[in-house]
């Protein structure tokens, strides 16, 4: 089997294929013999049925057999030795007329991952971070989700008031008034005053009882978001009567906590180190978009294209068959095209700088991983071996070494700032 390849756009690839009748003869051979064994006819023993019937009654079947066979193995010998990364199956051209004894001849026009040129980030790449530091308002906000694990509950009869907890069943609606089908959210808690949940929307809600049927507006938090219209059908009103924030609480909230000084100071070291990770995870994703912003890539249609499919049978899996397909596509086409364009350049870095998991690599981070459970740490090692998890292990793994490599590369220019900058963190560890 001879195979030439031709390029033609950089994600187009043709392959033509060269095969003389004396390569497929023994396959065409040895099927027709098989055959001749299985097959009954009048007359004739099994296995003893001339060839010229044989080859009358089915021959023409047999050699379709031969020529899937052949097309399917200059496909695997035509990606395999020209190391090429297919992102269709691929069509046949210029076949050959084909016949027993007969020589053939066909293409095979592939499209593949594109070939490019990476962004040279090693002659140096300028980019931004904003370093946050917690508050001590973020320490207020999160001691405030702690009284209210601790909140003593007492059923309001006589209307809710700012603050207290209202619980029942949602139904969104939608921009008619209409109940979106899906959308109804049983027992659900919210507190009158918090977040979304303030402003107008707290002057419907104050005053509310059991068993009211009460409508609110909230509008959208984001360019991108949508207005919510919500009727909520109210089954409880609670007012929770928090703990006082003291050294008993403290000691409530944990043992080793001996003062609310002590529970202050690990909650906020608590938020500092969360604001870290997520500041770390957002420079990742600012060097990231250099390199894409950086790299001249053009993404097939043929990938995108699939990428949207999978992602449309996701929303539909989400939200119902009630789902715009054309939005969908049309919202997430940019989206589409930077993860691809991504995981395009984050594969080809990792081939050409030979990055690789180690067997060590896995065991430290198991190690890692099990560090601060409780129990058997060996078997919970053992759990995380297992083929469900550790080929995200492996990934997350090679993400870090990944980002290790790029960083010293970056010229990074600073900014300092507080929580208050992104609304204040709320997020706590206990």
């Amino acid at each position: 089997m001879d195979i030439k390849i031709e390029v033609g756009k950089p994600h187009e690839r043709t392959l033509k294929v060269q095969v003389d009748w004396a390569e497929m003869e023994p396959g065409f051979e040895q099927k027709l013999v098989k055959l001749n064994k299985q097959v009954k006819r009048p007359g004739f023993r099994p296995g003893k049925i001339p060839r010229k019937i044989m080859l009358q009654a089915y021959g023409h079947s047999v050699l379709a057999e031969i020529l899937d066979e052949t097309v399917q193995a200059a496909y695997y010998k035509g990606v395999i030795d020209n190391e090429l990364s297919p992102i269709d199956q691929g069509n046949i051209g210029d076949m050959s007329e084909f016949d027993i004894g007969k020589d053939l001849s066909f293409s095979l026009n592939l499209q593949v991952e594109p070939n490019f040129d990476l962004f040279n980030y090693r002659a140096g790449y300028k980019i931004a971070k904003t370093e946050y530091s917690a508050t001590e308002g973020d320490v207020d906000h999160a001691l405030e989700h702690m009284q209210e694990r601790f909140a003593d509950i007492e059923v309001r009869e006589d209307g809710a008031m700012d603050g207290d907890m209202l619980k029942g069943d949602l139904q969104y609606l939608d921009d008619d008034g209409n109940p979106i089908e899906g959308s109804h959210v049983e027992n659900r808690y919210i507190k009158i005053g918090d977040g979304v949940f303030g402003g107008d929307v707290a002057a419907k809600l104050i005053g509310s009882k059991a068993g009211d049927e009460v409508s609110f507006h909230i509008p959208a938090q984001s360019k991108a978001g949508e207005d919510l219209h919500i009727r909520m059908q109210i089954k409880t009103v609670e007012t929770h009567i928090p703990p006082e924030l003291n050294d008993d609480f403290a000691k409530q909230v944990g043992e080793k906590f001996e003062s609310i000084g002590a529970l202050r100071k690990s909650t906020l070291d608590d938020i500092q180190k969360q604001l870290d990770h997520d500041v770390s995870r957002a420079l990742e994703q600012t060097i990231a978009n250099a390199l894409v912003e950086g790299t001249k890539l053009e993404i097939p249609e043929v990938m995108i294209e699939d990428y949207l499919d999978k992602l449309v049978e996701r929303v539909r899996q989400e939200r119902g068959a009630d789902v715009n397909i054309d939005e969908v596509r049309k919202e997430n086409r940019e989206r589409a095209t930077w993860e691809l364009s991504w995981y395009l350049i984050r594969k080809k870095l990792i081939a050409v700088e030979k990055m690789e998991v180690t067997d060590e690599d896995v065991e430290a981070k198991l190690e890692e991983l099990v560090a601060q459970m409780p129990g058997d740490k060996e078997k919970m090692k053992k759990l995380y071996r297992d083929k469900q998890y550790l080929p995200q292990i492996k990934e997350d793994i090679l993400e870090k070494k990944l980002f290790s490599h790029l960083m010293p590369f970056a010229k990074i220019k600073v900014k300092k700032s507080t929580s208050k900058e992104i609304g204040g963190y709320h997020a706590h560890a206990h």
